[in-house]
């Protein structure tokens, strides 16, 4: 399987807005594979109040899987997404709005864990948005499962110090896996080498802060000359393409 989740250590440092972020810029960084984005934040979708204000219809949503008895399928997952795109190339499942509808999902996402290696296999990659780490209902099996995990962190000493505590738990629990990396928003007068060093990972990407994208991004206003050439987009290229680097190779898609 191909997967990429994100975590914070604390506070709010822009998870749900690099994961889009980085969705949007996947396609860039592997062509002819689909991204599917899965908002597993158990404090409540940030999406809901974005991205997906307008609504989300009956027939999507992570809480209709939630119904199915496991093993899910891979139609199964794609039916209850919704595409980003007219060609279905970025995809997104719906989370949860309330943090209560989180509590009965953890054997949902065990069977999504599982399901990701068949996604991968039909072309789909999976970033996944888990919120903020320490969560009573947090999504564990994608920390502990996931072929990559960022952590999400500001450019400062306050955000980035704490945080080390947080990777090295992560790091535990993911013995055998690939460690975390970090990746820092708003880097500001820190290096990724200071910044490696602070958060005890031998990797760090870099996405810049930049307002008005987050909001074009975030309001689906995300599109035009500026948009793609505003800091935020590129560098969500670059994360996208380092990213497409550091996980495994998926097998070749299976073609109908």
């Amino acid at each position: 399987m191909s997967v990429v989740a994100l975590v914070s250590a604390h506070g709010a440092p822009g998870v749900t807005t690099s994961a889009l972020a980085v969705v949007s810029a996947w396609e860039l960084a592997r062509s002819g594979r689909r991204v599917l984005l899965v908002d597993a934040d158990p404090a409540g979708s940030g999406l809901l109040t974005g991205l997906l204000r307008s609504g989300v219809p009956d027939s999507a949503g992570i809480s209709l899987l939630a119904a199915a008895r496991p093993p899910l399928s891979v139609e199964q997952v794609v039916g209850c997404s919704l595409a980003l795109d007219e060609a279905s190339t970025r995809m997104v499942l719906p989370g949860v709005a309330d943090p209560m509808q989180a509590r009965p999902l953890a054997t949902t996402w065990s069977a999504l864990v599982d399901v990701a290696r068949d996604l991968s296999d039909h072309g789909v990659d999976v970033v996944v948005d888990t919120g903020r780490l320490g969560h009573r209902h947090e999504p564990t099996p994608w920390l502990t499962e996931a072929d990559l995990l960022a952590v999400v962190v500001r450019g400062d000493l306050a955000a980035v110090l704490p945080a080390a505590a947080a990777v090295r738990t992560l790091s535990s629990l993911r013995a055998g896996r690939a460690a975390p990396i970090g990746l820092v928003v708003d880097p500001g007068a820190y290096s990724a080498g200071e910044i490696a060093v602070a958060l005890g990972v031998n990797e760090v990407l870099m996405i810049a802060r930049d307002d008005w994208a987050a909001r074009a991004l975030l309001d689906g206003a995300g599109r035009g000359i500026r948009f793609g050439r505003s800091s935020l987009m590129r560098t969500a290229r670059s994360v996208a393409e380092r990213l497409a680097q550091l996980v495994p190779e998926p097998e070749p898609a299976v073609t109908a």
